[in-house]
């Protein structure tokens, strides 16, 4: 009988011990998944900081802080010279100095800072372009790669209309447009610059051609734009056309720089929101989108001013340069798709590091030493906007037959 209860009371303590041990299994399952849960989620908040840092992983899965971006493709036109800045295809902006990069080409000038090459009629064709970046080691950290197109330079009459803002008033651009084209454009729009007749407007964003905005910086003055229909309270090319008796060939869209952000979705949507609108009303019309400019250097940013009122005051040279690159690569990728669009790369193109007009200033208050300092942190000086002329010009070289008669 004795023998029979230690028995029973055996198999009872087997039993509870293998339900404890059952148990111990379950927990620790359990807090192993919490666990590697909790790992996932941290794991994927570090990549989501990473990236909105500009830190990307490369094809072997390594960790990179190296962004880079070159568009389909690149147009030179016979007789332009086009070139590449290396610091403006990469959210690394100056930095990109402390890397090894080389370009590959059959054509042009793989040079230091720059990939350059001029037109030429014996050139004419499309050419692989690839851009690559090298650790100190020898290994490749990032690569990006285009299709260049020399293509023959046309001297065509065609209209054409900008809607824009500071960086499409001056006359170089439109002079030099003239200088390559043999005076056959035919400008449109309320406005003037110099000779030549513009949407272009002062401190304007995309938000506020989407607006009933005014304009008061120079005459004539405006209570509203021409573009927005007070009866249906929105931007209307239609109502524009009827208003004004514009009717262009072609649309130069050169937004961007007011409404700079390091998020680029409002300000990036408002110049989709553009576009849509004049392909929702005039579905064929081409639509030439600029990419806008980089800034000039911190010198530059920092005694950008009014009067001794800092105009640029907490603002960075590092940081300015991103909000330009994302802004370029959030608008090829949401408007990628879009029919009779093209893309300008004049952000890319422009000489940033020395296009901007320089004054002379002492290195310091009590040195007769003097260094050059950009005196605006936006506007570059006649270079630049001969460079920006350059590009759209190209551009329009080498897509006008998909939409000139």
């Amino acid at each position: 009988m004795k023998r029979i209860e230690r028995e029973k009371v055996i198999r009872n303590a087997y039993r509870t011990t293998v339900l404890v041990l059952t148990a111990c299994c379950i927990f620790l399952g359990v807090l192993l998944v919490v666990h590697e849960m909790a790992r996932e989620a941290e794991v994927s908040a570090l990549e989501r900081d990473l990236e909105a840092k500009g830190v990307v992983r490369n094809d072997e899965g390594l960790y990179s802080s190296v962004e880079l971006f070159l568009p389909e493709k690149i147009y030179v036109a016979t007789g332009v010279t086009i070139e590449i800045y290396n610091n403006q295809i990469s959210s690394l902006g100056e930095r990109m100095e402390n890397y090894n990069v080389k370009w590959t080409c059959a054509v042009g000038k793989n040079m230091q800072r720059k990939f350059s090459v001029t037109g030429t009629e014996d050139l004419i064709g499309t050419y692989p372009l690839i851009f690559t970046i090298f650790d100190d080691n020898g290994a490749q950290v990032a690569t990006a790669s285009t299709e260049l197109n020399i293509v023959p330079a046309l001297q065509e009459s065609f209209s054409m209309l900008t809607i824009g803002d500071s960086l499409s008033c001056n006359t170089a651009t439109y002079e030099r447009l003239n200088e390559l084209t043999g005076g056959e454009i035919i400008y449109m729009g309320t406005r003037g610059v110099g000779g030549s007749l513009t949407e272009a407007r002062r401190g304007f964003s995309a938000a506020n051609y989407l607006t009933a905005t005014g304009y008061e910086m120079e005459e004539p003055y405006e209570d509203v734009h021409p573009f927005y229909n007070e009866e249906t309270g929105s931007f209307d090319w239609d109502y524009y056309k009827e208003t004004t008796g514009f009717d262009p060939d072609m649309i130069q869209l050169f937004l961007g720089t007011n409404g700079l952000d390091v998020d680029p979705a409002e300000n990036g949507d408002n110049i989709v929101r553009i576009v849509k609108e004049i392909h929702e009303d005039d579905p064929d019309l081409p639509i030439y989108l600029v990419h806008t400019l980089y800034p000039a250097n911190q010198d530059g940013i920092g005694s950008w001013n009014n009067n001794g009122y800092a105009l640029y005051a907490d603002r960075y040279k590092y940081e300015e340069d991103q909000k330009v690159f994302h802004l370029m690569t959030y608008l090829e990728a949401t408007l990628s798709d879009e029919p009779n669009l093209y893309f300008v790369p004049a952000g890319m193109c422009n000489d940033s590091a020395n296009n901007f007009d320089t004054v002379e200033v002492p290195v310091n208050p009590h040195s007769d030493e003097t260094e050059e300092v950009p005196s605006d942190a936006v506007h570059p000086g006649r270079a630049g906007y001969e460079q920006i002329a350059d590009c759209l010009y190209s551009v329009i070289c080498g897509t006008k037959a998909e939409w000139s008669e």
